[in-house]
């Protein structure tokens, strides 16, 4: 089944977004200090913070990945569920934080980033989801308006 125009574009820019997010992490994985505040040691002295980076920008990388495999029509049960899944926790993640950001006295523009960055590609990844719902529906409605494919489906197997 092929996507609609808007599912592409969501998707495109999806994976644009997470794909520029995996970059940051991996830029500051490798030393990069970009955004942080002078008061943060190296990351070379902070080994879970250099894990964190590299583990996160591996799963942007994934994300954005699934992100296009999702707009070209490429569409399965399963990479739908893991988009609901990692949706979900990006919107658990990122929307309380902004509320706290927002809320509380402590700003600071690389952690607000973030988490926005969270609660849009959860609310982009949710609705990318519902998007490609159609896409991967069963082909058992298809076969049942057609008894010929359901007989030759049966035979064969399938």
């Amino acid at each position: 089944m092929t996507t609609t125009r808007r599912t592409q574009t969501l998707g495109i820019l999806l994976a644009v977004w997470s794909f520029g997010f995996a970059c940051v992490h991996m830029a500051w994985a490798a030393g990069w200090r970009g955004g942080l505040p002078d008061s943060f040691d190296s990351i070379f002295e902070r080994p879970w913070f250099l894990a964190y980076d590299i583990v996160a920008g591996l799963l942007m990388y994934a994300a954005a990945a699934g992100a296009l495999m999702l707009a070209v029509g490429r569409v399965t049960p399963r990479l739908r569920r893991a988009t609901l899944i990692c949706s979900v926790l990006a919107l658990l993640r990122g929307a309380p934080a902004v509320l706290f950001d927002v809320m509380g006295s402590d700003y600071q523009v690389v952690g607000f980033g973030a988490d926005v960055w969270f609660t849009v590609s959860g609310l982009a990844g949710l609705a990318l989801w519902r998007r490609t719902a159609a896409a991967s529906a069963p082909a058992t409605t298809e076969r049942a308006a057609h008894p010929a494919l359901s007989r030759a489906h049966a035979r064969h197997g399938a």
